[in-house]
């Protein structure tokens, strides 16, 4: 689409975690019969940020890669030190709503009250708070136009409509902020998650064999370099963080460090300010 990224780069690739822990699952079970002492679900998410979450961190040192971690605000609280070492390492931290319910308000000032309670607790317990943005629910378009004008937000990433990186449009008005399309095609739980009971996702999808869904994410990469101008995931530590999807996520990995001269990897932060700086120049700003 015309975009050249750092070092000539023609996609921009963020590796994307959103860090749900069992806030999912605690979601699912609520209504559910005996739903409050259901195991399953829980343990699995909480698979994450016990184990997976860490697993995946030793990889991307590994590989030398940074990443964007949406997390939870109540996950911020329930492991801080995990999101605190996630900051420590160089990755980015993204708002994730709060428990990853979709209710954010009916009205706008309950929105932005609800985005502000997220943003606090972050600076509570990392000293940060997110400019990047992946809403677990809908937002108003007043709330949108507040949080990415006055709000300070520097990009979007939750829209599905598109496959480029572009200046973010609410109600018809063109913003300063990116938008980054994040696509089912890279979400994880898409191919590789099977559980019956809470079902996940509705219709019980199979779990693929690894080798075909590692196809599938590095043609998603080719078609990215030939068409688009940037290919975020939607990976989740409790699902890429087991050890067999974990070394499939490692031959993704090495895939991009292998393409380095058409793939530039980075956190959406450094994606959207390198979007930012580089239609400045051009005399197209947001």
């Amino acid at each position: 689409m015309g975009m050249i990224w750092p070092n000539g780069a023609k996609t921009a690739f963020a590796l994307c975690f959103d860090l749900d822990g069992d806030t999912i699952w605690r979601n699912k079970t609520k209504g559910l019969p005996n739903g409050e002492s259901y195991l399953k679900g829980p343990s699995v998410g909480l698979y994450g940020p016990k184990r997976g979450a860490w697993r995946i961190l030793g990889l991307l040192k590994e590989a030398g890669l940074k990443a964007t971690w949406f997390i939870p605000a109540k996950m911020v609280e329930e492991h801080p030190d995990l999101a605190r070492t996630v900051l420590e390492e160089g990755h980015e931290l993204g708002h994730h709503g709060y428990d990853h319910t979709s209710d954010y308000g009916a009205t706008c000032q309950e929105q932005l009250a609800y985005i502000q309670r997220c943003q606090d607790i972050f600076l509570k317990y990392t000293g940060v708070t997110p400019v990047g943005f992946r809403p677990t629910g809908f937002l108003l378009p007043e709330t949108e136009q507040w949080l990415y004008t006055q709000g300070g937000g520097l990009y979007s990433s939750a829209g599905m409509g598109d496959e480029v990186c572009e200046f973010l449009t609410v109600g018809g008005v063109k913003t300063s902020a990116v938008n980054i399309p994040c696509r089912d095609e890279l979400d994880d739980y898409i191919q590789t998650v099977f559980s019956s009971y809470p079902q996940v996702l509705p219709g019980l999808p199979r779990i693929a064999p690894y080798r075909e869904v590692l196809s599938n994410f590095i043609r998603e990469l080719e078609g990215a370099v030939r068409y688009s101008n940037s290919l975020p995931t939607a990976f989740h530590p409790q699902i890429s963080g087991s050890p067999g999807r974990a070394l499939m996520l490692e031959s993704l990995m090495r895939y991009v460090l292998e393409h380095r001269d058409t793939i530039w990897c980075a956190p959406c932060r450094d994606i959207a300010k390198a979007y930012r700086a580089a239609k400045e120049a051009d005399g197209c700003e947001g």
